[in-house]
């Protein structure tokens, strides 16, 4: 994987080879803990069965990322899902600026804010799904310019680019939600996200697995990612101060406390992350998203400093994927449930507000 921090490279590649990917990714967690959501643009949905099929010449569609476009989008209250969607979109309803950070799929949107002496987002999500759930959302993501320099990132690769534009950010704005349960409006502060990834192959090409994640402290952010690949492996970490100055660096990072999910997912679910003088507990236990090759956590971390636990409990979104598992045939009924493609007819399940919710 090849990582950087460069705001200027946030706009579009168009990736063109087969397989290929590029998304455009933002979470964040309000100031009490209570909400949390996860927002994702895609390029080339590499979670798509229907893009693998057309990679593998079972369809007619052409096995180009420009064909794949998506929007994944998950918000959680008190540790619980309260609106799910995850929508394949036609190319002609998408537009992906290679000059500046713009992506507009469908209704939903996101930009880099131009002026300033800060660093700016806005996103805007509009949906209405067949299950009758509805979602309309305005943030905005605020943080100092970001240019870090990851000289202790090992081996660089092709394959896989890691794009961190804002680790850490200031999130505030509206979620409106409607369900069968009624309304629901969500006045949001708190801290955000933002990155960038880009893959020039399938992503089982690149790596076997990978556990990534962040947790935001009062005063620094702990940025990790540890990714097993074919033949080797790169396990590092980062902790990000508020001004976007790297001051620590990990690479002695340590798996276990493993464990098998419903889909016989293994998956370890404490991190240990240290250096010679500090050291992080991450706990991975308030499961968000379970599926058969891909696991979120609203997860904890505990900071230690020369053996002193810091009083300041972290918490922050990791993740997990097992990109192999993604091309298992025998999971695709159920991702088919979950996926819609807003230019074809909805499954049965996506009609029901009930057996929807039962995929989440």
């Amino acid at each position: 994987m090849n990582i950087i921090s460069d705001p200027s490279q946030d706009s579009r590649h168009g990736i063109q080879q087969p397989g290929g990917y590029e998304w455009w990714y933002f979470d964040a967690i309000s100031t009490d803990d209570r909400h949390s959501l996860v927002v994702i643009f895609y390029e080339g949905n590499p979670f798509s069965p229907s893009y693998i099929n057309a990679q593998q010449g079972r369809s007619n569609e052409e096995p180009f990322p420009q064909n794949f476009p998506a929007v994944s989008i998950s918000v959680y209250e008190d540790g619980n899902p309260i609106y799910y969607s995850f929508t394949e979109y036609s190319n002609e309803q998408c537009t992906f600026d290679s000059e500046h950070p713009f992506v507009k799929i469908g209704r939903h949107s996101m930009r880099a804010e131009e002026g300033g002496e800060k660093l700016r987002y806005s996103l805007h999500l509009q949906e209405a799904l067949p299950s009758g759930d509805k979602l309309q959302v305005s943030l905005e993501f605020g943080s100092d310019p970001v240019n870090l320099r990851f000289d202790d990132a090992g081996e660089q690769s092709v394959g896989h680019q890691w794009n961190l534009v804002q680790p850490r950010s200031e999130v505030n704005g509206d979620i409106h939600i409607e369900t069968q349960k009624g309304k629901k409006t969500i006045s949001f502060e708190g801290r955000g996200y933002h990155d960038h990834n880009i893959g020039h192959e399938p992503m089982r090409d690149e790596f076997s697995d990978w556990y990534w994640g962040r947790l935001h402290f009062s005063a620094a952010t702990l940025v990790y990612y540890v990714m097993n690949r074919k033949a080797t492996h790169q396990h590092c970490a980062w902790l990000i101060d508020s001004e976007h100055n790297i001051v620590e660096r990990f690479s002695d990072i340590t798996l276990s406390d493993t464990g098998r999910s419903i889909f016989g997912l293994s998956m370890a679910h404490k991190i240990d992350i240290q250096s010679e003088h500090t050291q992080i507990q991450i706990q991975q236990s308030n499961l968000l998203d379970n599926g058969p090759f891909y696991r979120r956590f609203l997860s904890d971390g505990l900071l230690k400093v020369d053996g002193q636990t810091v009083p300041e409990p972290a918490s922050g979104i990791t993740e997990y994927i097992r990109p192999d598992r993604i091309y298992s045939r025998i999971f695709w009924p159920l991702v088919n449930m979950r996926i819609r493609r807003d230019h074809k007819k909805a499954h049965w399940v996506q009609r029901s507000s009930r057996l929807y919710r039962w995929t989440w």
